[in-house]
């Protein structure tokens, strides 16, 4: 039991010295390894480098350099004009606007700071200039952020398929009706705030304007088309679906459109590098902790600990849900879905929850992890673009996480809304 306090325990301490998580769960778990084992020094190499080693992780590069060829590109603002056009005439347009552009960005970049950072840099003057608060605006962008992390293709859901063993394709179809559904609730609170408030609608289009607008946004949309249509229907797995929407945005911003030049690659390639290869240490660094919490039987301790609570299904994903929120407040879904998946999974399992259904639960959870503070990235970044402080957005943050939350339990509840489309489309998976 010591060894399992002192990681957690110190793991803490070292982030609350400013140390970066991926370092502070390392410098840990070397610590752990090498006073309380007698485990050559050299298994926490092969463990890191055992964590990455996975064909399924490799589309997290991809998935993000497309992504960043999108936004460079500036392919993703037609995506903002079609989003006018659909939605700018409503109450608040610009803030339908910025719910409809996540969605629609989520099925392209599968990143939530990919989202903060694309629309937020583009729409929060924007909004902020047309009346919106800086604070509402900030947290409306913030919250619609997380989009990236739900609607397929995501980066966490990969990582979770990694680590659950469970199917890629099932969780992509998982996500598309809590994505829609948490889309719609976010629509809904901006027009009531818009309503209290008196925020602006946008000029609404003529039906020529539209038909222009959808035909120009159509090179952007058939990008998550071909991601979905080709990973459902088995043409290709994630993997190489990540490989084909890199040709495919190569393709169109480099010669159709030709807003990005042979130049501007490098800085996008190593922009892309920097943020996947802190991705990828942070898996390697989780796996060696998660190694270590097996190598004390930490599974079997939590197992023991459930089975004296005599938790039923329904309590324990009420757990699950408390759990990987607290997680979420303090660290990245990555190391939290490396460490602790491998332990909540199978009691799950135990108790009859599906591990598709359990893992969308996790991603959904684990994704307003990037709203709340203090982690609370995707936040971080909306207010430096609105220059303000992060303590006056927490009012309208708690606003709009709290409808989330109810369709979240609604969603943990009723697991068909999340297990309809695997099993209509890929049963042979779920």
């Amino acid at each position: 039991m010591t060894p399992i306090v002192i990681m957690l325990v110190g793991m803490l301490v070292f982030m609350f010295l400013g140390v970066p998580l991926a370092f502070s769960i390392l410098g840990i778990s070397t610590l752990v390894f090498v006073t309380f084992t007698d485990i050559s020094f050299w298994q926490i190499v092969q463990r890191f480098f055992s964590g990455i080693d996975s064909f399924v992780l490799t589309a997290i590069p991809f998935f993000l350099l497309a992504g960043n060829l999108m936004n460079e590109g500036k392919i993703s603002d037609r995506l903002v004009d079609l989003a006018s056009a659909l939605v700018g005439h409503i109450r608040g347009g610009l803030a339908q606007i910025n719910v409809l552009d996540s969605l629609f960005f989520g099925g392209i970049s599968g990143s939530a700071v990919a989202d903060t950072s694309g629309i937020g840099s583009m729409i929060i003057p924007q909004m902020i200039r047309k009346g919106y608060t800086p604070e509402f605006t900030v947290a409306i962008t913030a919250t619609t952020s997380v989009l990236g992390q739900i609607i397929p293709p995501s980066l966490i859901m990969i990582i979770y398929a990694a680590t659950a063993n469970t199917s890629v394709q099932a969780m992509f179809l998982a996500g598309i009706i809590p994505g829609c559904l948490f889309a719609l609730t976010m629509m809904i609170v901006s027009y009531v705030y818009a309503v209290k408030y008196d925020y602006p609608r946008e000029k609404r289009k003529t039906f020529r304007e539209f038909l222009h607008i959808l035909k120009e946004s159509l090179i952007v949309l058939v990008m998550p088309l071909i991601i979905m249509g080709g990973v459902v229907f088995g043409i290709f797995t994630a993997t190489e679906s990540a490989v084909v929407a890199v040709v495919y945005s190569l393709v169109i911003t480099l010669f159709v459109e030709k807003t990005i030049t042979f130049k501007d690659l490098g800085k996008i390639l190593v922009n892309t590098a920097k943020s996947s290869a802190a991705s990828l240490f942070c898996i390697g660094a989780a796996s060696v902790f998660g190694y270590l919490m097996a190598y004390f039987r930490v599974n079997v301790l939590v197992g023991e600990l459930m089975t004296a609570m005599n938790l039923t299904a329904n309590t324990y994903i009420l757990f699950v849900v408390v759990l990987f929120f607290i997680l979420g407040l303090f660290m990245d879904a990555t190391p939290a879905i490396y460490i602790f998946v491998p332990i909540v999974i199978p009691l799950g399992e135990m108790l009859g929850l599906h591990p598709v259904h359990m893992g969308m639960i996790v991603c959904l959870v684990l994704a307003f992890g990037m709203v709340t503070p203090p982690y609370g990235l995707c936040l971080l970044l909306a207010c430096q673009f609105a220059k303000i402080p992060v303590k006056n957005t927490i009012k309208d943050v708690t606003i709009l996480l709290g409808p989330i939350f109810l369709m979240l339990l609604v969603i943990v509840y009723v697991p068909d809304i999340i297990m309809f489309l695997p099993r209509l489309l890929a049963a042979r998976y779920v």
